[in-house]
């Protein structure tokens, strides 16, 4: 019999969202990409800074655009720097970034996600407590807000940077909804590696992505760059039908 060939449709293309934080001055709050700056985040030597070092008080966010299919699954990664001048207070208290159903101008909670906030009632968070006062709270996490309940995922416990040092590295989340949430970062004292860790709340295209930080008498500068996020392609429905004639096909040959 002669062999069976059948050209099946590619998948629907993937939403992405990348910013590298280039090309724009000291001080800047817009780089003109659907994205808001809110509280202190402004753009600082070509990166994103959320807080800095010596100066006390205030949280700060970034936060994206929704990205269509965002619901059926996402890929999101990011540099950072954490910054403790020497001489100056402790590190405190950290940073999260978060998927979820929170507006465009909403700060956040910081190292606690959405935890904070009445309004955000859905809401995924990977979570990086700075705050160096070796109590139980510090480290990484995976929390969700579902149903306006938040929940602990996933907890590491342990320093992320000491008092007067600096510390860089990378940011890898991933969330769908079968295989759950993951998490993992490197050049931490502490690093995150949580993999595929089941979720309850609810995913929607609506939601937006966003970091959230925030210092108090305890500060430090934190930098962001090369924020990248994907969404994963679903089947097209014209793939999807290539794939059940497949199937049809090879029950006959049988």
């Amino acid at each position: 019999m002669a062999a069976l060939t059948i050209g099946l449709a590619s998948s629907v293309s993937a939403a992405t969202y990348f910013q590298d934080f280039n090309g724009f001055a000291d001080g800047d709050t817009t780089v003109g990409d659907g994205s808001q700056f809110n509280g202190t985040a402004q753009i600082q030597g070509g990166q994103l800074e959320l807080t800095r070092d010596g100066v006390a008080g205030g949280f700060a966010s970034f936060n994206a655009p929704a990205l269509a299919g965002s619901s059926g699954g996402w890929a999101a990664s990011f540099d950072y720097t954490i910054i403790d001048g020497p001489g100056a207070n402790v590190p405190a208290d950290g940073f999260s970034f978060n998927y979820g159903g929170f507006g465009a101008s909403v700060l956040g909670s910081a190292e606690e996600g959405m935890a904070g906030e009445a309004s955000v009632s859905e809401n995924l968070s990977f979570e990086i407590d700075t705050w160096m006062n070796t109590d139980a709270e510090q480290g990484v996490n995976i929390a969700e807000k579902a149903g306006g309940n938040d929940l602990g995922l996933g907890f590491t416990n342990g320093p992320i940077l000491e008092d007067g040092t600096e510390v860089s590295g990378v940011a890898t989340m991933s969330w769908d909804p079968v295989n759950g949430a993951s998490f993992s970062t490197t050049g931490l004292l502490t690093n995150a590696a949580f993999s595929n860790l089941p979720t309850t709340f609810g995913a929607d295209d609506a939601n937006l992505f966003g970091l959230s930080a925030r210092v108090g008498g305890a500060n430090q500068s934190v930098l962001i760059d090369n924020l990248s996020i994907t969404t994963i392609p679903e089947p097209s429905g014209t793939a999807l039908l290539g794939l059940s004639c497949l199937g049809f096909l090879l029950r006959r040959r049988r």
